[in-house]
């Protein structure tokens, strides 16, 4: 019993973050202008490597400092690379992938700017492309539903072992009550022997 309570804890605690993670995501990108985002190449690694998640926030350009992270839009595509150099006068930008051995053919214009990477995790990136697809969004809801599911199971389970040890310590409480009463009236109860012993005393009178 003690080992299926250890593993419906550290169960409903994985749960727990999970549901946290998304909220704090949601509250991000609703509150936050925050978008996510994917690596799906290995210019930026080591440090970002292919399959990381990136939360990424507008910025604005005064705010901007060499070494930033930043996710643009070039040619079409969307590129994260680092900030290497800023023009404060032209508001061009110049930018670099930590793998790649030189910096990007073309400079920056800040209004192609989507924001500035403000954290990543690893791997986690995976989940964000899937979610950008319908399938992907289909799947997050079911799963959300079963982890509310297996949470609520998992509360009524609980809740139906409390109703269970209570049950169980009123019996014994009225086992230990039922004894003490016996006690009591064997106590109360004259010994035979006694009452023999007055009657003999009684006759010889």
């Amino acid at each position: 019993m003690k080992k299926i309570s250890i593993l419906k804890g550290i169960f409903s605690a994985v749960m727990y973050f999970l549901i946290a993670a998304i909220g704090a995501l949601l509250v991000l990108m609703l509150f936050f202008g925050a978008r996510l985002y994917s690596i799906q190449t290995g210019s930026m690694e080591p440090n970002y490597p292919v399959g990381t998640m990136i939360v990424v926030e507008p910025v604005e350009f005064d705010q901007l400092r060499k070494g930033d992270v930043i996710t643009f839009v070039s040619g079409g595509m969307t590129v994260t690379h680092r900030l290497i150099d800023i023009d404060k006068d032209t508001r061009q930008l110049t930018t670099k992938g930590d793998n790649n051995n030189v910096a990007d053919s073309s400079e920056l214009s800040y209004d192609n700017v989507i924001g500035r990477v403000e954290f990543a995790i690893p791997y986690v990136g995976y989940l964000v492309l899937m979610l950008n697809t319908t399938f992907g969004k289909i799947m997050a809801g079911v799963v959300i539903a079963a982890i509310i599911g297996v949470l609520i199971i998992i509360k009524i389970y609980e809740s139906g072992e409390d109703e269970e040890d209570d049950e169980d310590e009123d019996k014994e409480e009225g086992g230990d009550a039922q004894e003490h009463e016996d006690e009591s009236v064997t106590k109360d109860k004259p010994d035979d022997k006694d009452e023999d012993k007055t009657q003999e005393q009684s006759e010889k009178a």
